[in-house]
């Protein structure tokens, strides 16, 4: 990704996030550290740099990307783009590639609804970051005001942030991409703020009938009618990077 970049960009400054090194490290801290502790620590680090001082364009990658939304609504630097692939934007309720490994719709919902029994606990929340994005259609009261992040960043709960709106509606763009064929994030479509209906995982809202919207809860109304938002579809599974595209298509939100 970043030599695609450059190779447009060669003069642009690139900040790579690691939560840690080495990648091993990396890892590790993106599935135990709660999210808002890693948005802290990037947070901290981009204010150490002067060079960002004066905003920046943001990509992240699958919870990266959530992550990095995240950022942008609670790190006082503004995002000036902010470009997401694959990320579960409105969260996950289904096991990654679960069908494509077992052939059994039936037994993936049944340890989907076995996680979900345990999802909101205190305890599995602060454990695994995931459990934080964890979004169960079928008890949203459960999600409310049992999840650590997503609820958080979607100001889903009864106390509102109004930092997490306000700095949205200043970003430049927000670009979304989703993986057609993406067995990670399910349902595929939270890669576009899409999600289940409340109470009823047969029908699946697009953004623009959900109460986030509806409410502009976290400014995704307010961006739209300004020509804000862009969503791509894009063919492949999760990770399915093609960067001649990218390079076509994204690298010139980059180029302000």
């Amino acid at each position: 990704m970043i030599s695609t970049i450059k190779q447009s960009l060669p003069d642009v400054h690139v900040f790579n996030v690691a939560i840690g090194e080495p990648e091993v490290i990396d890892g590790i801290n993106g599935v135990l550290m709660t999210c808002v502790d890693q948005i802290a620590w990037v947070c901290d680090k981009l204010l150490a740099d002067p060079l960002m001082a004066d905003g920046y364009n943001a990509i992240g990658v699958s919870q990266g990307g959530l992550l990095i939304r995240g950022l942008a609504q609670r790190c006082p630097i503004p995002v000036k783009n902010l470009i997401t692939f694959g990320a579960p934007h409105q969260g996950v309720f289904g096991v990654p590639d679960c069908t494509q490994f077992t052939g059994s719709e039936e037994l993936c919902e049944l340890v989907r609804d076995l996680l979900s029994a345990g999802a909101y606990d205190p305890f599995i929340q602060d454990l695994v970051a995931p459990a934080q994005y964890w979004h169960d259609p079928t008890n949203l009261t459960n999600f409310v005001h049992g999840s650590h992040y997503l609820a958080f960043v979607n100001n889903e709960r009864e106390e509102k942030e109004p930092l997490y709106r306000e700095r949205m509606i200043q970003l430049d763009n927000f670009v979304m991409m989703q993986w057609d064929a993406d067995a990670t994030i399910i349902p595929v479509e939270s890669s576009h703020f899409g999600f289940y209906a409340p109470g009823d995982v047969d029908t699946m809202l697009p953004l623009q009938e959900s109460q986030l919207y509806k409410e502009d809860l976290i400014g995704l109304k307010t961006l739209d009618e300004a020509g804000k938002l862009t969503f791509f579809n894009i063919p492949g599974g999760h990770m399915a990077f093609d960067y001649a595209w990218i390079a076509e298509n994204i690298v010139p939100f980059l180029d302000n």
